[in-house]
């Protein structure tokens, strides 16, 4: 369900905002053994690619990084001036990063240029027929809305209004694709008005998809009036299962709008899943390691609570266990039709329902106290290849559990067991460590990305940045901001 507003409330009156400083006195009573043996992840090998590697070239992941992207004060309990408001984020500097990646990954000179290599990579790829986008097709864009409601997200972290407005701009403008072609989408939750606001005011002709029917305190659109554009989910069957058969019904049920959708961009957060010390963010710890691309289909599918069990680490997600991440990420309806996966880096966090997280370890150095700092991770890493970039994310959010403990000793962010087995089984499903056979569309699921560990934190380099010519893995396009 969507958080509501008296549990915003309950929240504040807890301390949440202490709590992301480490400071609370209310913890999840779990011993120090189970903590230590529940969120033991640690990269087992690097530079060690597995998977084929996708894109125009491929492996390229692109990370930009402009610390004065995103300079929200940090005030949890304040009524405005909000992670998500205009005056905390610079439109004009997040899409610049986004403008910078697109054009690196594809080694493009323009924008424009970016997306006709990325639509002829993907419909090459594909259909085995180099062309861009042609009139008439839809693309479905699919944001993590995991903390959204009608009446807004608080200061928990969603995807920014920024990145999804720099994204259809992106869209509109430099790919050609009509407004009305586009449709933003969760599934699982409801439209904050925030966004809506931000992509209505420029592209009134953008529909958006969600849970429930629209309802105030969502704003009507403002050329068409009433909620012409935001429309709730209609439910058909769009998603098979290579295992569990049993036990998914309503996991198989897609929008039938985004099954109409010939391409999806992704754009997912730069996110951990699970912190032990959580009862004043929630109370719920979590059940698996990471949010990123991979997971964000969860908010595509209309039974996501059927799936918890196969990824909590103290059910049925046990090490080299099948990943139903796998059968979304390659399913023709859903996941098979991306091209482009974007990790929206502005304002990170720590676990599922959390404030945004500062990071203090390189490259970004922000301060972590006092809290109220206006010092955030400030990226956006996008790729054609969505196990490589999720491969990237996981290196970013464990570094950044490194070194940085509370005044009372407790790390600020952990990651949970068994994190990267998910990107495992995406790089090999025709030979995974669980052993799952991986079948999609009645054929075996070929590997949907190349997955890899950086070789350390300090230096941040894959296979491909050490050897151009005969690596394998990933490649790392680390973007900073110009002076």
């Amino acid at each position: 369900m969507s958080p509501k507003c008296s549990r915003r409330s309950v929240l504040k009156r807890a301390g949440v905002s202490l709590a992301l400083l480490g400071v609370s006195d209310a913890v999840v009573q779990l011993s120090a053994a189970e903590i230590a043996t529940r969120y033991d992840f640690k990269p087992k090998a690097r530079n060690a690619p597995v998977g084929v590697a996708r894109g125009v070239y491929p492996g390229r992941v692109a990370w930009a990084h402009d610390p004065q992207a995103a300079r929200w004060a940090g005030h949890v309990a304040a009524d405005t001036g909000h992670w998500w408001a205009e005056t905390s984020t610079d439109q004009k500097r997040v899409d610049a990063m986004l403008s910078e990646t697109l054009r690196s990954l594809t080694g493009a000179s323009s924008d424009s240029a970016a997306w006709s290599k990325i639509f002829g990579y993907h419909n090459e790829r594909t259909h085995g027929e180099h062309r861009g986008h042609a009139p008439g097709e839809a693309v479905a864009v699919k944001v993590n809305l995991n903390n959204s409601s009608a009446e807004g997200p608080g200061n928990v972290v969603n995807v920014s209004p920024q990145v999804a407005l720099a994204m259809v701009r992106q869209l509109v403008h430099h790919a050609q694709v009509r407004a009305a072609d586009i449709v933003v989408y969760d599934a699982r939750r409801n439209i904050y008005p925030a966004l809506l606001s931000s992509i209505w005011r420029e592209f009134p002709d953008v529909r958006f998809v969600q849970s429930d029917p629209p309802a105030a305190p969502q704003p009507p659109n403002p050329k068409h009036g009433g909620y012409h554009g935001l429309e709730q989910a209609e439910w058909i069957e769009g998603v098979s299962y290579s295992a569990n058969h049993s036990e998914y019904y309503d996991a198989k049920l897609i929008p039938r709008q985004i099954k109409d959708a010939t391409y999806l961009v992704n754009v997912a957060l730069l996110k951990a899943h699970s912190y032990p010390y959580a009862a004043a963010e929630g109370g719920d710890e979590g059940q698996t390691g990471v949010t990123m691309t991979g997971k964000n289909h969860f908010g595509s599918i209309k039974g996501t609570p059927e799936l918890h069990g196969a990824i909590n680490t103290n059910r049925q997600g046990t090490p080299h266990a099948y990943s139903p991440i796998v059968d979304l990420a390659a399913s023709p309806n859903l996941g098979a039709k991306t091209i482009l996966f974007v990790l929206d880096g502005l304002y990170c966090a720590r676990r599922h329902q959390s404030y945004p997280l500062h990071f203090p370890n390189a490259p970004f150095h922000n301060r972590v106290t006092p809290y109220e700092s206006p010092e955030w991770p400030s990226s956006l890493l996008a790729s054609i290849d969505g196990v490589a970039l999720d491969s990237v994310g996981l290196d970013i959010l464990y570094s950044q559990s490194q070194n940085n403990v509370d005044e009372q000793g407790r790390p600020r962010i952990m990651i949970r067991e068994n994190a990267d087995d998910y990107l495992q089984e995406m790089a090999m499903p025709e030979a995974p460590p669980s052993g799952t056979a991986y079948v999609q569309a009645g054929k075996p699921v070929a590997s949907l990305g190349v997955f890899e560990h950086w070789d350390s934190d300090a230096t941040r380099q894959y296979s491909r940045n050490k050897d151009a010519r005969n690596g394998k893995g990933i490649e790392l396009i680390y973007l900073p901001a110009r002076a």
